[in-house]
């Protein structure tokens, strides 16, 4: 059997304190497997090292024990990046770039031609449930949920063969969280 990602005995040691330094372990060996095509989703209160995983599987963080490997690769491997898709808890992004412009970006990252950006800015943009009117407007101008929704987007915008959502509902109305999900589990 493969899995899209296999974590072994994965452990996260935090140095917190400023004088007098302690450690705190966020993950303390963690074993998991998921298989291609699953929804996978960690459930767990605040602290509990979600965040954390999704950190160290997406090289942003390294573990300080254990092993993980997604799609094959061993997650070091920089090369495997460029089929994943990510979106944060809390997208941060340029305020004063229209949701269009901010598409048009993350295109021109993945390498795609001026008319295939066009194309999945337009297809991704609707796909999240964002309204026409609202591409050309500045991203400071948008609510949370609108920001969750462009951060979606942009998170799908190189066909990615996994994505990795933090907190993908945070911030969306009762309608955006039905919309959301039915996205997901249509992805």
């Amino acid at each position: 059997m493969s899995y899209i990602i296999e974590i072994e005995n994965l452990t996260k040691d935090y140095e917190v304190g400023f004088w007098k330094k302690k450690k705190v372990r966020a993950l303390d060996g963690l074993n998991l497997q998921v298989e291609s095509g699953q929804i996978f989703g960690f459930l767990g209160g605040n602290g509990a090292g979600k965040t954390t995983t999704i950190k160290i599987l997406m090289s942003l963080m390294f573990p300080t024990a254990g092993s993980a490997k997604i799609l094959g690769a061993d997650i070091s491997d920089t090369k495997m990046h460029s089929r994943i898709g990510y979106c944060p808890e809390n997208p941060y992004f340029y305020d004063y770039l229209k949701a269009s412009e901010l598409m048009n970006y993350f295109g021109e990252l993945f390498g795609f031609d001026s008319a295939t950006r066009k194309r999945k800015t337009a297809e991704l943009l609707t796909q999240v449930g964002l309204d026409e009117k609202d591409w050309n407007k500045q991203l400071r101008k948008f609510s949370k949920g609108m920001l969750q929704r462009v951060g979606l987007a942009q998170s799908l915008i190189n066909d990615p063969e996994i994505v990795f959502l933090d907190e993908p509902m945070s911030g969306l109305d009762p309608i955006g969280l039905r919309e959301i999900r039915e996205l997901i589990a249509g992805l």
